[in-house]
């Protein structure tokens, strides 16, 4: 199927069909199941296909979706990269109507599922985290990935050739584990239908300062200069989240976000910073230059 544009083609109709959903899923490196199909959520592995669209036809646009290692934020900037890329309506060639209280009770149903859907795979994913770092050892200071980093193994662990990151959330109850391989550019890996959003990797103990920063050698290198403790946010888009997080349950704490050196880095410490106040570092190249 020939994509459209955003304005093309959608005259007489306002919603997609299976045809639509098959080229979705070859555009974006996914995969059709039945009436949905899964694509990797944007930031995430290509190889973490989180992202569920699924055909509804009583929906506005005519699908669902659900982003099983992410949330609503996530799913409508989904919608909204679909719609640029012409994979939807534009909002203006959307039938302007009510829908009827069945297509209403339809749509909540589907969604109250996806949760419960999204609940089971974060419990099954945190369970096989537990499991796997209960089997795990120390990390070796000798690991490729650290040496190449220039980082201490402190806080994480390691299976086999694996660096382990334990992933919990700001109450402290593990939920995911992130795997960093030791080859240099091979991606960083989450259990599947893990839970993402909101979770830190942290490491030593908070007294009056903390600093915040996007990845692991990010604040390990932090750490390393500075002696400071640290949380990793794991992702640019997490960053804002578990600053606003730690800083309701620690208003007396001064924060200082470690940003990451580019645009997306940039743009999640300014956002920090205006919702907590948060002091910003710039290194002026990368944290482990």
């Amino acid at each position: 199927m020939v994509r459209r544009t955003a304005t093309d083609g959608w005259e007489g109709r306002s919603v997609i069909g299976a045809a639509d959903l098959r080229a979705i899923a070859a555009q974006y490196g996914g995969k059709l199941t039945g009436r949905e199909c899964v694509i990797p959520t944007p930031g995430h592995s290509p190889r973490d296909r989180g992202t569920a669209i699924r055909l509804a036809p009583g929906a506005p646009d005519g699908v669902l979706v659900a982003c099983y290692n992410g949330g609503k934020a996530e799913a409508l900037a989904v919608k909204d990269m679909l719609r640029r890329d012409g994979f939807l309506p534009p909002r203006d060639a959307i039938r302007a109507r009510e829908l009827t209280q069945a297509e209403r009770d339809a749509i909540h149903r589907a969604e109250a599922e996806r949760e419960r859907v999204k609940a089971e795979q974060h419990a099954k994913a945190a369970e096989e985290a537990r499991q796997r770092l209960a089997g795990a050892r120390p990390a070796d200071p000798g690991h490729t990935y650290l040496a190449r980093k220039r980082i201490a193994p402190e806080g994480l662990w390691q299976a086999g050739k694996w660096l382990l990151v334990p992933m919990i959330d700001p109450d402290g109850v593990l939920w995911n584990v992130q795997s960093i391989p030791p080859e240099e550019g091979a991606p960083k890996l989450f259990h599947k239908g893990g839970r993402t959003k909101g979770l830190l990797w942290r490491v030593g103990k908070a007294v009056d300062r903390l600093v915040i920063g996007e990845g692991v050698a990010t604040v390990a290198a932090v750490r390393r200069a500075t002696g400071l403790p640290v949380v990793a946010a794991m992702t640019a888009g997490n960053l804002p989240d578990i600053a606003e997080a730690i800083q309701a349950k620690r208003p007396d704490l001064t924060l200082i976000i470690a940003a990451d050196d580019d645009e997306p880095g940039h743009r999640a410490a300014r956002l920090a910073s205006l919702r907590t106040g948060a002091l910003i570092a710039l290194p002026g190249g990368t944290w482990n230059g």
